[in-house]
């Protein structure tokens, strides 16, 4: 399955980060030595460098840019050892097939009997995850739950079924039946049992685990911004995935300060021009969520053209959504995948109201290249990219 792997990872590339004048006019600032050759060069304003490390974390390609000029207070080399130590660490508390050495992390939860002490970092991860998965209901429904991972296990096996067969886009593989998906499963979050006192979290049921996937990108964001809280002179973006950006400080590159995001066209053959793009200040992320980042059809039915995407809807047990994909604008990065998510699982009607409702909220719902539906204030950091 490697070779599916490094096609989603493909697909998931879905921003272009653009830095242009909103003016005619030049901006320079002093010029000085390059702060670090190994991940600086100048960019195309004078005085101010595009520091920029890559990794490979959470199953896709992290991107870290920072811009710097003579006057920051930080060392580049400090901050990128910094963040990465947190992107690595986070990776591993979160990870559910894989354990590690000295880590009690989700697959120690979900394959441990009792009680299961952990690092007080992921123990805030999950308590934080609990705290703001209920901010999107339907029908007193949860459209986010961390409890799915009995479901959300199914649905892994399928997509890495040794029987898979590879495609350029994707993989067909055997689907989970009616009948399996059906059956009762524990998956009520109310069942997870944290203790504070000892750091410890467990079940009240049988067969329980969590899946802090959908919503680790957002979290170690947040984690990340507050580490870079310290610096205040600091512009950076962090591209988790690039389903997941958030921008940080003053971009020297744009006279008004603000970060241009470009977004991809979403499609299911690989990469795309980009549609929309997006103008935003300090603090606020770009999410997207969509069937097209990682899915399968059918092994066992040819004429079935039908999706299987990643996004579980926890009133199913199937992948759900209307749409192809909901990006969202929001200045809370902790909950932005929990946000996006839930809005994509949502009829449109009863996302839009919501977006709508929701102060420093906006959404863009692509159906097609001819159906692309906005919220109300969509104009206020959006707007479509002329090819």
């Amino acid at each position: 399955m490697k070779k599916t792997l490094i096609a989603t990872m493909l697909i998931f590339t879905t921003f272009l980060f653009i830095g242009c004048n909103n003016s005619n006019t030049e901006l320079s600032y002093e010029n000085f030595d390059n702060p670090n050759e190994t991940y600086c060069q100048l960019s195309r304003i004078d005085g101010v460098y595009k520091c920029n490390k890559t990794s490979i974390a959470f199953d896709t390609t992290i991107d870290i840019t920072f811009y710097v000029i003579k006057d920051n207070n930080y060392d580049i080399d400090t901050v990128f050892n910094d963040i990465s130590d947190i992107i690595i660490r986070y990776n591993k508390y979160m990870d559910a097939y894989n354990e590690y050495d000295g880590i009690n992390n989700v697959y120690t939860i979900n394959n441990s009997q009792g009680p299961v002490e952990i690092d007080e970092e992921l123990f805030l991860a999950i308590e934080y995850t609990l705290d703001n998965q209920e901010i999107v209901q339907k029908d007193d429904n949860l459209l986010f739950n961390i409890a799915l991972q009995p479901v959300l296990d199914i649905w892994h096996n399928a997509r890495y079924n040794e029987n898979c067969i590879d495609a350029i886009a994707y993989s067909r593989c055997p689907i989970p039946s009616d009948k399996t998906l059906s059956q009762e499963f524990n998956t009520n979050p109310n069942d997870i049992i944290l203790n504070k006192d000892n750091l410890t979290i467990d079940f009240n049921k049988e067969n329980m685990g969590i899946d802090l996937g959908g919503f680790a990108k957002g979290y170690v964001s947040m984690i990340i911004e507050e580490y870079l809280n310290q610096y205040e002179d600091a512009s950076y973006i962090i591209n988790l995935g690039s389903s997941n950006v958030l921008v940080g400080g003053y971009n020297y590159l744009n006279k008004n300060g603000e970060y241009t995001i470009g977004i991809n066209e979403p499609t299911y053959l690989g990469f795309s021009n980009y549609y929309l793009v997006a103008t935003i200040k300090s603090g606020f992320s770009v999410v997207t969520s969509g069937s097209y980042q990682r899915y399968i059809k059918n092994l066992d039915d040819y004429d079935d053209e039908t999706i299987y995407h990643h996004i579980i809807d926890p009133r199913t047990n199937n992948p759900g959504g209307e749409a192809m994909a909901v990006t969202i604008i929001n200045n809370n990065t902790g909950i932005s995948d929990i946000l996006s998510t839930a809005l994509y699982l949502m009829n449109y009607e009863d996302a839009l109201a919501y977006v709508n409702e929701t102060d420093n909220l906006e959404a863009v719902w692509y159906f097609s290249e001819d159906d692309i539906r906005t919220s109300e204030n969509f104009s206020d950091y959006f707007y479509y990219y002329e090819r």
